[in-house]
């Protein structure tokens, strides 16, 4: 039986499905955001794909940061551990919660489905099992003191970056994940952004390949640029070593440099086509979480196609593939997009457009 890794088509929206060959699974940010009533509406239902395939409870589940396009939906889903309302038995249950600190640090709330996760990452903590806190800044250890609760009854549900994250490894799980981000400082320095604050990991499969996921959530170029720079200050480029990466912000311009979008096509920042241009593997996957590549310059919403053209090049260059969750395997009829990781490395499954569109079809009426 091989891993597998599972984005999904959601428009500009994060949701990625990890399943282990021992039966784990693993998944990061749910964001359900078809319109039910919008019958042309080309996104999938995320929980009818995800109960395909997931039958019983997720082992992890990791929300990358609080914005409605990684959580949506979510509290209709999920098993909640803080309130009764959340708790019928259809809901899928989490072993382990995964948010950075940001969640719970948060005030300024924008959607109600945040306020859920903030009051399920605080129960789980005060309860001290169940979840993982991703950075220790001091403004929450100042939270917990107000709250409190003493840091070092908590202090192993936290998680650093430049750490693995405690629990799972190659030997044990077949797969490990280092923690690129949240930074401390992004959250004791300023105002807390989210696409600052968020969690950034590199997922590495135990297979002979030793297969490399990096998982870009909406980090912006300054945050890529600071996590290509500390890891070369510790000598870890290896830890930024990809042979599929979920890129970051649905294939903005502003990931790639942004204060210098293009005219045509975005130039990267020295850090940021490093990480683009020399760490990605042989026939390595770029996946875009995100809507068809428009067919103008200067939107206002991405994907940007300047972006694009630059994600496009270098696929063409390094002899990778850039695929669109919205494009795949056709614009008409988008499928969940899925790479199957195996022994000896990693294979893009694919889909004829044609059964796509048979799958997509409604099922005759009987009689």
């Amino acid at each position: 039986m091989a891993n597998t890794v599972t984005c999904y088509p959601l428009g500009n929206a994060d949701t990625t499905l990890i399943e282990l060959n021992n039966g784990q699974v693993v998944l990061f940010d749910y964001a359900n955001m078809r319109c039910e009533d919008d019958k042309d509406d080309k996104r999938c239902d995320l929980p009818k794909e995800l109960n395909k395939v997931v039958e019983n409870d997720y082992d992890v589940v990791a929300f990358t940061h609080g914005d409605r396009d990684h959580i949506n939906g979510f509290s209709e889903y999920f098993y909640l551990e803080h309130a009764k309302k959340y708790q019928s038995d259809e809901r899928k249950k989490i072993n382990d919660l995964w948010v950075p600190a940001a969640v719970i640090l948060e005030t300024a709330l924008d959607n109600p489905e945040a306020d859920v996760l903030k009051a399920e990452a605080i129960y789980r903590l005060k309860n001290k099992k169940r979840v993982k806190i991703f950075s220790k800044p001091d403004k929450l250890k100042d939270w917990l003191k107000k709250e409190g609760i003493k840091f070092e009854d908590v202090s192993h549900l936290f998680v650093n970056a430049g750490t693995l994250v405690p629990g799972w490894t190659l030997g044990g799980n077949g797969i490990e994940f280092f923690v690129h981000s949240p930074f401390s400082e992004h959250i004791d320095d300023k105002d807390i952004e989210r696409n600052e604050a968020c969690i950034i990991v590199q997922a590495v499969f135990n297979n002979t390949h030793k297969t490399a996921l990096l998982m870009g959530a909406d980090a912006d170029s300054d945050l890529l640029d600071s996590i290509v720079d500390v890891t070369k200050f510790y000598k870890r480029e290896n830890r930024l070593e990809w042979d599929i990466c979920n890129l970051p912000h649905h294939s903005s311009y502003k990931s790639i440099n942004a204060l210098e979008r293009g005219k045509t096509k975005t130039t990267p920042t020295k850090n940021v086509k490093w990480l683009f241009e020399e760490k990605g593997r042989a026939k390595a996957i770029m996946i875009s979480p995100s809507w068809e590549i428009p067919a103008n310059y200067g939107e206002v919403q991405p994907p940007h196609k300047e972006a694009a053209n630059y994600y496009g090049d270098v696929a063409t260059l390094k002899d990778r593939e850039y695929k669109i969750t919205m494009e795949h395997p056709s614009k008409e009829y988008p499928k969940p997009l899925k790479i199957v990781i195996d022994e000896d490395g990693f294979t893009l499954e694919k889909i004829n457009p044609a059964m796509a569109f048979i799958t997509n079809k409604p099922a005759p009426k009987a009689g």
